[in-house]
């Protein structure tokens, strides 16, 4: 019997989220074959099998905060016993259903015993229920008494509690199909899935998490009542999770631990956006891509550290690190919170590949795509706010990077040029930096190089 464990997939990945399973007990599995969706502290991935053989149980199902190298399902062979088991070997899903004799107690996830708990109902009836199932039941207000068991004897398991929910009659007297995962989601959104009409596109039309995210865009803002003097009321509360809450712990570490010193420049963008107006037909015609002002940038960001390699650093267990590699991160905001992928030797890559591969991460990040690799061993950040208008802005540094560039919008306003005074356009950029291994002087080298090469943009590709 193969154990399938929740693998650790990053460096800093405590835990992982199941969010939809490929396979279900009794699905034959091949070696390769895609098991489950999990969602880590940073990007959602697909975890293959290691092994072949029947999927013979699943301990953990979609929505299961799981820590690494716990157990979540069982691969093999229909006659193996599952661990945990008692007495003969288990059966398959479909031999168990065909055979008389009683079958071993089932062990579910998260139960701290695997003995039927009974309970007493109507009439002096004792119903057998697990703990597991007990406790689920309790929280929605389920009369155990009007779910049918499917365990060893009759029992009640999760899955039965979870399919009396689904299956749970709206208030227009229909039944509702929708995947737990769903119904965490709308919990979490504050949406009563049982009283609002929500279209679901899953099979048979089972209501998935997508459709609880696609209607609570939709669905009119509530107008809260207004609170009585001397009261608060909570819109939501909500624990920090997954993404967000590592977000939280990496910028707490950055400003605790990092001695910020921000350098502000102003560069005249006026001839960088005259290159762009004349590159972009071009290219858009023979490679079908756009050119965006990021896309410069990126690749003066890569120029000016190549040229100012002090900049491309860490400070890791006190020792300062200068890396070879110029690996520029962008930050992409997504659903969950900010994402940071890695344009790998961004300085020898020309500006045409660098706008290929944005497009390619963007997609990516916002379709929860990126791979680990992707999303590792950036050695500098490029943020970019200038599409939300803001004009200036101070960046708090990745960790364990050295130093971030923050980029506002393009603005115009009243300059002296050769002597008159012309409309000319402009772009406040800023660097921050970890002070510990980079001077003020190194920083202010390297933000200047960076001016040059905006108000020179020719530099960028020769």
């Amino acid at each position: 019997m193969h154990e399938v464990i929740m693998r650790k997939l990053g460096l800093t990945m405590e835990s992982g989220k199941i969010e939809k399973w490929h396979k279900k007990e009794g699905d034959k599995v091949e070696t390769g074959d895609i098991l489950f969706e999990v969602m880590t502290d940073k990007v959602s991935l697909e975890v293959e099998s290691y092994n072949s053989g029947t999927l013979r149980k699943i301990l953990k199902t979609e929505g299961d905060e799981v820590p690494v190298t716990e157990v979540v399902a069982y691969i093999g062979s229909d006659d193996e016993e599952i661990p945990g088991s008692s007495g003969t070997a288990a059966k398959a899903p479909e031999a168990a259903k065909e055979e008389p004799a009683e079958p071993a107690p089932e062990k579910e996830a998260d139960a701290p015993q695997a003995e039927p708990i009974s309970e007493p109902a109507a009439a002096d009836k004792r119903i057998k229920i697990s703990p597991l199932a007990r406790k689920i039941a309790a929280r929605n207000n389920i009369d155990i008494s009007q779910v049918t068991g499917t365990g060893p004897r009759g029992r009640i398991v999760k899955e039965d509690i979870e399919k009396f929910l689904a299956s749970a009659p709206s208030a227009a007297g229909e039944r509702i199909k929708i995947s737990p995962l769903a119904r965490k989601t709308a919990k979490d959104l504050g949406i009563d899935w049982k009283t609002v009409k929500i279209q679901g596109s899953g099979p048979g039309g089972r209501i998935v998490k997508d459709d609880i995210i696609a209607f609570s865009k939709k669905a009119p803002a509530k107008v809260p009542a207004p609170s009585a003097p001397g009261s608060l009321t909570e819109r939501s509360r909500t624990a920090l999770a997954g993404m967000r809450k590592v977000i939280a712990e990496r910028m707490s570490l950055s400003k605790s631990t990092i001695p910020h010193i921000v350098l502000n420049a102003k560069a005249d963008a006026t001839n960088l956006i005259q290159f762009r107006e004349q590159l972009k037909e071009s290219v858009q015609k023979k490679y079908d891509i756009k050119i965006t002002y990021t896309d410069m940038i990126l690749k003066a960001t890569a120029l000016a550290l190549r040229e100012n390699i002090e900049v491309n650093s860490s400070l890791q267990d006190n020792e300062y690190i200068i890396y070879e590699d110029v690996n520029v991160g962008m930050a992409i905001a997504v659903e969950e919170g900010l994402i940071v992928p890695t344009l790998f030797a961004c300085d020898t890559i020309n500006i045409v590949d660098i706008a290929r591969k944005r497009i390619e991460l963007i997609g990516k990040a916002r379709e929860n795509k990126l791979s680990l690799d992707e999303i590792g061993n950036g050695t500098f950040t490029v943020t970019n706010l200038g599409m939300f208008g803001i004009r200036n802005f101070s960046a708090i540094i990745n960790p364990p990077q050295a130093a971030i560039l923050a980029v506002g919008e393009i603005y115009q306003e009243p300059a002296a040029v050769d002597g008159k005074i012309e409309i000319r356009s402009f772009m406040d950029i800023s660097v921050s930096c970890d002070h510990r291994i980079i001077d003020g002087a190194v920083g202010a080298a390297f933000l200047k190089n960076i001016v040059e090469l905006i108000e020179n943009p020719v530099l960028l590709v020769i």
